[in-house]
């Protein structure tokens, strides 16, 4: 055993009774993030959890025993200590919700590409839902994506495959006040090239409302934020894209994560400049 897990081990060992002093109880978890929106006396309480008055200050003993919850003039209030763990609590749940929402994206498909202090964060993913193809309307996830872009004006798109319509949807539009930022391998830069009016792109370079940047050509994914989603497209583990679903959401939170994992790739990509594209 190394170091690491021996530690992780050691820690668990230490605080496994602390776990299940809160996941054996439904009650005492919902009142640690009831309170976690303010203070509240027991009829609030009442109203928030749904359970009997010597239910719930039952719970309530029993956090006060652990210092988690105290009691001032009749209202009930979260100590520091009690403010962390419901803290930790609801990022858990979120998380947990999360891959349950998203499992048939996750499962089978590699997330390597998502770094993994936004691996920690999935939890701002609660709120999407997963687009598949159907068997009457195999290009629905594609379709749906394209209706998206056409209703954006501001559009980062970062990914290692290309579907055309939708490339050729934001070169067609530069011209009506669209910002495009992508961040692609060189080979899909390569292809959009043979395949796109290069005068919009250079117009685009020029005046400043499309940039393009490149990735490194192991990068596996597809990625796009429009003014109010993202869609999240992956690798299956036998190494091709997924062609059949992709992961959608237009919560701020979610649109908040896309953000941060476009800045994780245009941190690592090589700079914007017309000589990258267009020169030897």
């Amino acid at each position: 055993m190394n170091d690491d897990l021996k530690t992780i081990f050691d820690s668990y060992d230490h605080i496994k009774f602390d776990i299940k002093f809160l996941a054996k109880s439904d009650v005492r978890i919902k009142i640690l993030i009831s309170l976690r929106e303010a203070s509240k006396n027991l009829a609030r309480l009442k109203e928030d959890i749904g359970l009997s008055a010597s239910t719930i200050l039952h719970g309530i003993y029993q956090l006060e025993k652990k210092n988690l919850v105290i009691r001032d003039s009749g209202y009930y209030s979260l100590t520091p200590i009690g403010d962390l763990l419901s803290q930790e609590l609801m990022s858990i749940i979120e998380s947990v919700s999360a891959i349950k929402k998203c499992k048939t994206l996750l499962l089978n498909h590699d997330i390597r590409c998502i770094p993994p202090v936004l691996l920690k964060d999935v939890g701002c993913l609660k709120d999407s839902r997963i687009v598949k193809s159907l068997p009457t309307d195999i290009m629905r996830p594609h379709n749906i994506l394209r209706g998206l872009l056409s209703q954006s004006t501001n559009v980062k798109h970062l990914s290692s495959v290309l579907f055309t319509p939708n490339i050729e949807l934001l070169f067609a539009d530069l011209e009506k006040n669209r910002d495009v930022h992508l961040i692609l391998t060189r080979e899909i830069l390569d292809k959009i090239m043979d395949e796109v009016d290069v005068k919009n792109m250079e117009q685009g370079l020029s005046e400043g409302n499309l940039k393009v940047g490149l990735m490194d050509d192991q990068a596996k994914i597809s990625f796009t934020i429009g003014d109010d989603f993202i869609a999240l497209g992956l690798y299956s583990t036998d190494g091709n894209y997924d062609l059949n679903a992709y992961l959608l959401s237009e919560s701020k939170e979610a649109i908040s994560w896309g953000e941060r994992l476009f800045e994780h790739y245009q941190d690592k990509s090589i700079n914007f400049n017309d000589d990258l594209i267009f020169g030897s």
